[in-house]
């Protein structure tokens, strides 16, 4: 009999496990993903929307189930009963399992009022494009970029104050930027030369950085920083949602809500239950970093069912491209060896924003199918001492 593995969410995480399930177990396992959407969406390149210059992509999970093996049930999770070895779906439908992955992502807390919470929705899209137009119309001249504390994955909120910085430039017009970091130097969680890098970039773009900075609080178009007790007077500000945990009913989790994992991925206190992604306590929220859980998980699942292989436990190695309208860099930091790499090529490949050993080329061959071509700027060297050749990445 295979082993009934149901994982619950069908982002990266979720699909990650599939994929990887798929290949290395194949009939020991026998898997279902429970999610509540007919497709994928592909948010990291959302940030391209309110610039008319790409945006987000949606990927049929029916052709997904078709490729992976398994089967897509419609609901989220609810509960779970881990002595019944049981799931509870928001629609009242009870699931078994032998294995549960709990791949159901974080509960976006939303932004005090006069903020605009850029999570790569349509919505958010519009909000941000809106911004844009403002902008250029010069009816907007002060704008800060304010990353949230907790978890969330910065990244994207560079790319907007970039590009924002890029659009105003061509229009040539000169708004006052500015952005705020809780972190010693931009982008310093990948290590001292990215954070070289991005500092440059924005000092290039006229964006002026706020770092060891928070928001303390905005009132009347003022945003008070602490500590130090700066004032800006902004007319707009732009953030990331604040992610909090979603206190699954019926497993451990920690104050916020998220659930501790170990190096296998597995939920402690409560057997065959294994977690990856936003959901996790886990410091930092990417979908690389959930896809690397995911594979953990996986190999480890693989291996209880009779597939012969050494489960390799979670070892995060931090890969994030940023990206603008013109040009992208790609940084990468393995953060057990504090190694971090910043680079204007692809530093691995294919070179998509999740960077999921089985999630990113799977979508490479499906935008390949589909006739997807988003047009990214993207180096690529072939030999040590050849010349840089641009390419297009589909991702």
């Amino acid at each position: 009999m295979p082993l009934n593995v149901l994982i619950a969410g069908a982002g990266p995480a979720g699909l990650e496990a599939a994929l990887t399930l798929h290949r290395i177990a194949g009939e020991r396992v026998a898997t279902t993903v429970l999610a509540p959407d007919y497709d994928f969406n592909y948010r990291p390149l959302s940030v391209l929307e309110p610039f008319a210059a790409g945006g987000a992509i949606n990927y049929p999970l029916k052709r997904i189930a078709d490729d992976a093996g398994f089967e897509h049930r419609m609901g989220s999770l609810a509960s779970v009963d881990s002595a019944a070895h049981t799931v509870q779906t928001s629609d009242g439908e009870q699931i078994s399992y032998d294995v549960l992955v709990v791949a159901a992502g974080a509960v976006p807390i939303a932004p005090l009022r006069g903020m605009t919470a850029f999570d790569g929705s349509l919505n958010a899209a519009k909000a941000m494009h809106g911004l844009v137009q403002d902008i250029e119309a010069g009816y907007t001249t002060r704008v800060a970029f304010v990353a949230p504390p907790g978890g969330a994955w910065p990244l994207p909120l560079y790319e907007l104050a970039l590009m924002l910085a890029e659009r105003a430039f061509e229009m040539d017009i000169d708004p006052e930027l500015h952005f705020v970091t809780l972190e010693d130097a931009p982008l310093a969680i990948f290590g001292p030369e990215a954070a070289r890098e991005v500092a440059k970039l924005l000092s290039i773009a006229g964006v002026v950085v706020h770092a060891n900075s928070r928001m303390d609080r905005l009132e009347n178009g003022h945003l008070h920083l602490a500590p130090g007790g700066e004032e800006l007077a902004m007319q707009r500000v732009v953030t990331l949602p604040r992610l909090a945990g979603p206190a699954i009913d019926g497993l451990p989790a920690d104050s916020d809500g998220f659930l501790v994992t170990d190096k296998h991925a597995r939920v402690l206190g409560v057997p065959d239950v294994y977690a990856a992604g936003d959901v996790t306590a886990f410091g930092i929220k990417q979908g690389g970093l959930a896809c690397q859980q995911a594979d953990a998980a996986a190999e480890h699942i693989a291996h209880r069912a009779g597939a012969a292989l050494d489960p390799t436990p979670f070892t995060p190695v931090l890969r994030g491209m940023l990206l603008t309208e013109r040009w992208s860099r790609f940084l990468r930091r393995d953060v057990k060896a504090d190694d971090g790499t910043v680079a204007g090529r692809a530093l691995w490949w294919p070179p998509a924003k999740i960077a999921g050993r089985e999630l990113a080329g799977y979508l490479q061959s499906l935008d390949e199918d589909f006739g997807h071509v988003s047009g990214l700027p993207v180096e690529s060297r072939i030999g040590a001492d050849a010349h840089p050749v641009e390419v297009l990445s589909l991702h």
